[in-house]
């Protein structure tokens, strides 16, 4: 099991390999170098865009008394587009050894037809005496995106691409006949009989989802804190974010194992028609998606980023298959479960639903009205996935769904011009109308029955 869940992180490590290595300087030079660069990682069209450059001067002295001289060279796309040793509003500047500076650069603003990344490389070079040597090299990425209507080729493009699937998905269930049923198995309990069934579970059980969830949350937030304060490069940010979603779930485990429980109880259960779970699950997601990225550009307008590299998409569905498999495990599967049996099942899949709102929420940067529009967006999105879980009482489903919606939050190029309020309310229309979808896909739930509460009685 633990193989398994560090596979992906083996995987993620090796495909951005090449980001993850220092960048390299003037023949190991490094008596100066770039302690830490601060850029927009999207930038739009007509706008302009600002870098800052935190600079240390090791031991670069100066040739005759004074402060140490340096000055840069700006390449955009391999094209020398700033020189300061010939330019004359800057020309160089001076630097004590043991000291920081900050340097601030401008463009004025990306003119574009389309989409694309521009690749930056700056030259960090200490003028001695009357030759200059190259001390530190770093490169980074910068993306153009433009402004489009429904009617760009690219944006129809993929709109005709997602209602094509739904499409198709529909019509492959409506003539198969596929549905989700309940996944009814020896040692999974239902929500609804919490009462009369909690005491099955351990005492413990009951006591020990709560710390494990403020241990995840606070760790969580300090880390993400951390990273920002302390910025590294983003491919090794993404790395660790992932390694300590899977000690996440392996803490878990060992916490299960102590409850001395059964993994079935809390959605590790593969139902027969697995087939059926994965293309109304696919469904969902793609509806849901389809509500959210297209149906509020439709009246506003459309941004389009450049399309994503293979490293990227390899890269991505490494990201949203870890983190879909530990929130699901962690907050259906485990929290959720626990909530079901004491408290009535609306009230515990909303109190899991703002619980994943929160872990997944980043307090830093705090902005306020961005923080509290986020946590309500998730809140809806863990309705669904709740719901879901409910439903079918298999984690297969939810995971599924999480997976899609990351993945094509991530990859798809399109997204609708929207301020954070609509973005909300297309949320809600998006949950409105999966709900409706997952009551037409899903049978009835005979669990409700007397004589069918014994199939979910563990073995004596």
């Amino acid at each position: 099991m633990f193989s398994i869940l560090i596979l992906p992180v083996i995987l993620f490590a090796f495909i951005n390999s090449s980001d993850l290595m220092p960048s390299p300087n003037g023949e190991g030079a490094r008596g100066a170098y770039f302690s830490k660069v601060k850029h927009p990682a999207i930038t739009y069209q007509g706008d302009s865009t600002t870098w800052s450059l935190i600079i240390y001067n090791k031991n670069c002295s100066a040739s005759v008394g004074g402060n140490s001289t340096f000055f840069l060279k700006i390449y955009v796309d391999g094209d020398l587009w700033w020189n300061e040793y010939n330019d004359t509003n800057y020309r160089t500047w001076q630097l004590k050894i043991g000291k920081s500076v900050t340097r601030d650069y401008r463009l004025s603003q990306w003119e574009t037809l389309k989409p694309v990344v521009h690749n930056l490389k700056i030259e960090l070079y200490w003028y001695s005496g009357n030759e200059s040597q190259l001390q530190d090299v770093t490169y980074f990425p910068v993306a153009v995106v433009i402004n489009a209507e429904l009617n760009n080729l690219m944006v129809f493009s993929y709109f005709a691409i997602y209602v094509l699937a739904v499409f198709l998905l529909g019509f492959y269930i409506l003539m198969t006949g596929s549905k989700m049923s309940p996944a009814a198995q020896n040692g999974m309990v239902i929500p609804e009989q919490q009462t009369k069934l909690g005491s099955i579970l351990p005492k413990t059980s009951t006591q020990l989802f709560l710390p494990f969830y403020v241990l995840i949350l606070v760790s969580w937030q300090a880390i993400a804190a951390l990273l920002y304060f302390f910025s590294i490069a983003q491919p090794l940010s993404e790395l660790f974010y992932l390694m300590i979603q899977i000690a996440y779930v392996i803490l878990l485990l060992f916490l299960i194992g102590k409850e001395s429980s059964n993994l079935r109880r809390y959605g590790y259960i593969w139902p027969e028609e697995t087939r059926n779970y994965v293309f109304c699950s696919l469904l969902l997601a793609i509806s849901y998606s389809l509500v959210i990225i297209f149906v509020p550009g439709i009246y506003i307008g459309y941004y389009v980023f450049p399309s994503p590299s293979l490293a990227l998409v390899s890269s991505s569905i490494l990201q949203a298959l870890v983190i879909s498999f530990a929130n699901e495990t962690i907050f259906r599967g485990y929290i959720q479960s626990k909530l079901a049996k004491m408290v009535s099942l609306p009230i515990a899949i909303g109190t899991t639903s703002i619980m994943f709102a929160l872990f997944n929420s980043l307090i830093i940067p705090f902005d306020p009205s961005h923080f509290f529009f986020e946590v309500l967006s998730l809140f809806v999105l863990g309705i669904m996935l709740g719901t879901l879980f409910h439903k079918t009482r298999t984690l297969l489903c939810p995971v599924t769904f999480y997976f899609i919606i990351l993945f094509l939050e991530q990859l798809i190029p399109v997204k609708a011009m929207t301020p954070e309020y609509t973005e909300l309310f297309f949320g809600a229309v998006a949950l409105a109308f999966t709900l409706l979808l997952l009551s037409l896909l899903t049978t009835r739930d005979e669990s409700d029955d007397p004589e069918s509460l014994d199939m979910f009685l563990p073995e004596k």
